[in-house]
């Protein structure tokens, strides 16, 4: 396949949350994108494939502080890629890669030969709903073993068609759907864990070989560094809980410490913000038994001897409010704040509220209150939202020990 004239571009600063929105639907089409993002790294690619860098102007977004105007008037998904064509913004990489061939010139990704064309359907199908989940689920456990079968699967597709070295013989938007994950789970299974994805996989290897040669594609990687530090970030490793039997930090060491406990709420708050801003090699977690927590917390740490609790500077400060307005407003990172005066005061608003709310919701085992369906119509929306966050999830207290706790409240 004849590939277009591919045109090597400058990356653009990408847009947050003090940039200006774009003049919409002006008849140019816009592909927002992070660079970071291998979902909207499928549609960049395609882009380029088609030489369509003039026809489709890329527009980057600072995912972390992205702008409020992209949820509002852009995306209402608030998540990239989406591609504005035609008056209308659409999303969902899988449908944008088919949309970008089937509806701009330039080569073809995608063949016309019916048996390659449903093995391809069959290969995109499988590329969301089991390769990256089976790998993203291997980070916990044994990836070697845990993740022969889908690599596995990709080496045995590679030969289904002699007449190329790629998925279908010949390049296409199949290639594009796996190349930013394959990319990523390479570089990360191979730096952590040791594991090499091609070792007896010489279809695979050659595959990515073949792929890299690709300016189209490697005008898009993502740094090998960022990919390491973000999966260690989002897979961070909970340290054993300290109890009466541990040892006290060497305290006021120059370490920032945060003083945590996996199962409260309170603690929970700040333990987010230090994720959400990246301070994860910045703040050392603490985590405590609170059910036997070690007699030094209370005498050397913290006389409340209740979490959260940080260590900083040489002073140790509480409250969980307090504590994630200290750690946005003291440490890099994206600010969680908004600048607007009307949301500052709306939002002062609503945390003066919490401890309203969380005394309100233990009535939560009164019939009444549960029968309330709008109440739980929105507040499962929201937190379908915060569940698409990785800096949350990787908090949450497992739903089973939620229960016991609730219970031992209540009784």
């Amino acid at each position: 396949m004849a590939l277009s004239h591919i045109l090597v571009e400058d990356r653009q600063v990408p847009l947050d949350a003090t940039s200006d929105l774009p003049t919409l639907f002006d008849g140019t089409t816009r592909l927002y994108i992070s660079y970071t993002c291998p979902f909207a790294q499928r549609v960049w690619i395609t882009r380029n494939l088609k030489g369509l860098q003039e026809n489709i102007k890329l527009v980057p977004i600072d995912l972390p502080n992205r702008p409020a105007w992209f949820k509002e008037k852009v995306n209402p998904a608030n998540k990239v890629p989406a591609l504005e064509h035609n008056g209308k913004i659409m999303g969902e990489s899988l449908d944008l890669i088919k949309y970008v061939d089937s509806n701009f010139e330039g080569p073809s990704l995608y063949p016309l030969d019916p048996e390659k064309r449903d093995f391809g359907e069959d290969m995109l199908k499988y590329v969301d709903t089991t390769f990256t989940k089976v790998v993203f689920g291997s980070f916990k456990g044994d990836p070697a073993k845990d993740t022969a079968p889908v690599f596995d699967h990709l080496e045995n597709a590679l030969q289904k068609f002699d007449d190329g070295p790629f998925f279908l013989g010949d390049l296409s938007l199949v290639d594009v759907a796996y190349i930013p994950f394959v990319q990523r789970f390479q570089v990360f299974l191979g730096e952590v864990f040791k594991y090499d994805i091609t070792a007896g996989r010489p279809k695979l290897a050659a595959w990515i070989e073949e792929m890299n040669k690709m300016v189209a594609y490697t005008q898009t990687i993502t740094d090998s560094e960022y990919v390491i530090n973000f999966f260690k970030n989002v897979l961070e490793h909970r340290p054993a809980s300290l109890d009466a039997t541990a040892d006290p930090p060497a305290l006021f060491d120059g370490t920032t410490r945060l003083y945590t406990s996996y199962g409260c709420p309170y603690a929970q708050r700040v333990w987010i913000t230090r994720n959400f801003k990246g301070l994860q090699e910045k703040i050392k977690l603490v985590p405590l038994n609170l059910g036997n927590r070690p007699a030094w917390y209370k005498d050397k740490v913290y006389p409340e001897n209740k979490v959260p609790a940080l260590e900083h500077n040489g002073k140790i400060i509480g409250e969980s409010l307090d504590l994630i307005k200290y750690l946005d407003n003291t440490f890099e990172g994206p600010s969680l704040f908004p600048e607007d005066q009307a949301k500052r005061e709306f939002g002062e608003e609503l945390l003066k509220y919490t401890d309203t709310f969380t005394k309100t919701m233990w009535a939560l085992i009164s019939p009444i209150y549960r029968s309330s369906k709008g109440f739980k119509s929105h507040s499962m929306n929201y937190s379908s939202e915060m569940n698409k966050i990785d800096a949350y999830v990787q908090t949450k207290t497992d739903s089973k020990e939620i229960v016991e706790i609730f219970k031992r409240k209540l009784m």
